[in-house]
C-alpha cells in the first residue's frame, strides 16, 4: 500500500465519530456517548503509562541485580616492599575488588600517617617508627575492613660519638651508627650567632667528620638515614 493510500485511510475525529455512530445504528446498539477526542487521548495516556511502567520495571530489575554488590566487603593484602628513600620499610596495600576504592587510611599506634596511591587499587604506607599499624580500606559501596600489622625493625637509635680529636686547627669527630647508617650529607653545626656551618670533609669508612675548629660555642647535628639525630654541644675552650 502506498504512503498516499495510508494517509487517505486516516480519519479525523469528526469522521471517526460519524462512522462509529453509523455502525452503532446498523447494529441497533445504543450510540456511543464518549467523544472520539476523549478516546484518542485516553489511548495515548495508556501508552504513556505503559512506557513508564516498563521503565520503572527495568530500573527495579537493575537495582535488584546490583543489590549483592552493595554488601561486598573489601579484600586486600598487605605486604612489605623494599625500603624507601629514607631507609624505612614500605608497606603495599593491594585491594582485590572490582568495585572502586573509596579510601584507605593508616594509623600507627593511633596516630594517622599518610597513604599514597601507587596504582589502581594499590596503595603504599611508610611508617616512621615501630608500633601497631592499623589499615582500613573502604569501597565505593561504603563497606570497610580493618587489618593490623606489627611494624618492627625500624632504626630508632641516634648515632653515637666514639671519640673526638683537636689538631691542626681542625676538630675531628668519630661516630658510628650500626643500624641505618649515618647520613653524612646532612651533618651541620650552628654557631652562637645562628650561622650554619658544614663539615670540611668526612670519611664514611672511618666514621670521621672534620670541622674547622670552632671559634664560638657550637651545636652539632649528626642524623642517621632514618632521621634519628645526635645533638652535640661543643663549648670553645
Amino acid at each position: 500500500m502506498s504512503e498516499k493510500n495510508e494517509k487517505d485511510l486516516k480519519l479525523d475525529a469528526l469522521a471517526a465519530t460519524k462512522l462509529l455512530e453509523n455502525v452503532f445504528e446498523e447494529c441497533d446498539v445504543e450510540p456511543n456517548t464518549v467523544p472520539m477526542e476523549a478516546l484518542s487521548a485516553y489511548s495515548g495516556y495508556r501508552k504513556e503509562r505503559f512506557f513508564l511502567q516498563r521503565l520503572i520495571l527495568v530500573i527495579a530489575i537493575v537495582l535488584f541485580l546490583m543489590l549483592p554488590f552493595l554488601f561486598i566487603s573489601p579484600d586486600y593484602k598487605v605486604s612489605e616492599a623494599d625500603t624507601g628513600e629514607r631507609n624505612l620499610p614500605v608497606y603495599s596495600v593491594s585491594v582485590d575488588n572490582v568495585l572502586p576504592v573509596g579510601y584507605v587510611t593508616a594509623r600507627l599506634d593511633g596516630d594517622p600517617i599518610p597513604v599514597y596511591e601507587a596504582d589502581s587499587h594499590t596503595f603504599t604506607v611508610e611508617p616512621t617508627r615501630n608500633g601497631s599499624l592499623e589499615l582500613e580500606v573502604s569501597l565505593f559501596n561504603a563497606q570497610k575492613t580493618k587489618k593490623t600489622v606489627s611494624v618492627k625493625g625500624i632504626d630508632e637509635n641516634a648515632p653515637v660519638v666514639l671519640s673526638s680529636v683537636s689538631e691542626g686547627g681542625k676538630l675531628k669527630l668519630y661516630v658510628k651508627d650500626e643500624d641505618s647508617g649515618i647520613n653524612y650529607s646532612e651533618i651541620y653545626a650552628v654557631d652562637s650567632a645562628g650561622k650554619t656551618v658544614k663539615p670540611v670533609s668526612y670519611k664514611g669508612s672511618k666514621g670521621e667528620i672534620v670541622f674547622d675548629y670552632p671559634q664560638t660555642d657550637w651545636d652539632v647535628y649528626i642524623p642517621d638515614m632514618t632521621g634519628n639525630t645526635l645533638h652535640l654541644r661543643i663549648t670553645k675552650q
